[in-house]
């Protein structure tokens, strides 16, 4: 762990009472549960979706690391719950509290949004790698090698937050801060790729004109569209987090589109020095994580119906 990371996690666990989770202690994401999500301190949860066949596994998350963070931005019920895994303790956080915080300046709010970030970054591509390993491709069939991807043309420019009114509205973010935040802009033409699939990561963008479609290949039945982006959502933030390769391929979805870049190095800066002018929108990014992390859920979900039971 490195030390800031342990700071964050002292910094959040202070003064909460702390308890072992059993086997017994599996944590839901509906009803009274709702209430509060989890700081896992130790051990770690086995995540699941909720289908009609039954919870169906989805990976294991290990600590430390936040859990439901979804419940503390309105995140739909009877999606996913955790197991816990052997030696596992845990502090509630109450949901109301870890949606203020989220938000909020100061020490608290910087470390809330940096376990936030990474613990959701680590159950999204927990996720995605179900996804892709839930068709396997026929016996003796060999795996297809990638397409190879040229990089981007970039024309980065200023930001004209003329026509960034609609980011993050719900963040309480102002469009005149994305220049001084250090975002720039980028047009990307129909159809170009603007991240590939198990390509180096980096940057992330907000949407601010036009529409994207979030892509992975499926082995054994071909691309599956994750999502359809259109103004204001953010793409390429988990690279951001944890430095990994790209999960999902990203195009500009039926005709051109703008797209307004956030550098590894600013992220970091706002990420790292708390600094307040950044907090709506790391909030911001928090708050897409957690809706794309449940269209991932319900995804497996889906797919675990489509196998029929059994």
């Amino acid at each position: 762990m490195t030390d800031l990371l342990a700071d964050d996690v002292a910094r959040i666990a202070a003064g909460r009472p702390v308890r072992p989770l059993t086997a017994a202690d599996v944590l839901h994401d509906a009803g009274e549960a709702r209430r509060s999500l989890h700081l896992i301190l130790e051990g770690g949860l086995r995540l699941e979706t909720e289908t009609p066949f039954g919870p169906h596994p989805v990976g294991e998350l290990t600590a430390p690391f936040l859990f439901d963070f979804r419940v503390a931005v309105g995140g739909g019920e009877g999606v996913c719950r955790g197991l816990p895994l052997p030696a596992t303790r845990a502090a509630p956080i109450p949901a109301e509290e870890a949606h203020r915080l989220l938000f909020a300046p100061g020490a608290d709010g910087a470390a809330l949004r940096r376990l936030a970030l990474g613990s959701l970054t680590a159950s999204l591509r927990t996720t995605i790698a179900s996804l892709a390993g839930f068709f396997d491709p026929p016996a003796g069939a060999a795996a297809a090698a990638p397409e190879p991807v040229d990089p981007p043309p970039v024309d980065d420019r200023p930001v004209d937050p003329e026509h960034a009114g609609a980011l993050f509205d719900a963040a309480g973010l102002d469009p005149s801060l994305l220049p001084a935040l250090g975002l720039t802009a980028r047009r990307l033409m129909p159809g170009a790729t603007l991240f590939a699939e198990g390509g180096p990561g980096g940057e992330a963008a907000i949407v601010a004109e036009g529409r994207l479609r979030v892509s992975v290949a499926i082995p054994g039945a071909g691309e599956e569209a994750l999502a359809f982006l259109g103004p204001g959502e953010v793409v390429g933030e988990m690279s951001l987090v944890d430095d990994a390769r790209r999960s999902a391929s990203v195009y500009a979805h039926n005709g051109p589109a703008t797209v307004y870049v956030l550098s590894p190095e600013v992220f970091r800066r706002l990420l790292e020095t708390g600094d307040e002018k950044g907090a709506p929108l790391l909030a911001g990014i928090a708050i897409v994580l957690a809706r794309r992390l449940e269209e991932a859920l319900r995804k497996a979900a889906g797919f675990r119906i489509l196998s029929g039971p059994g």
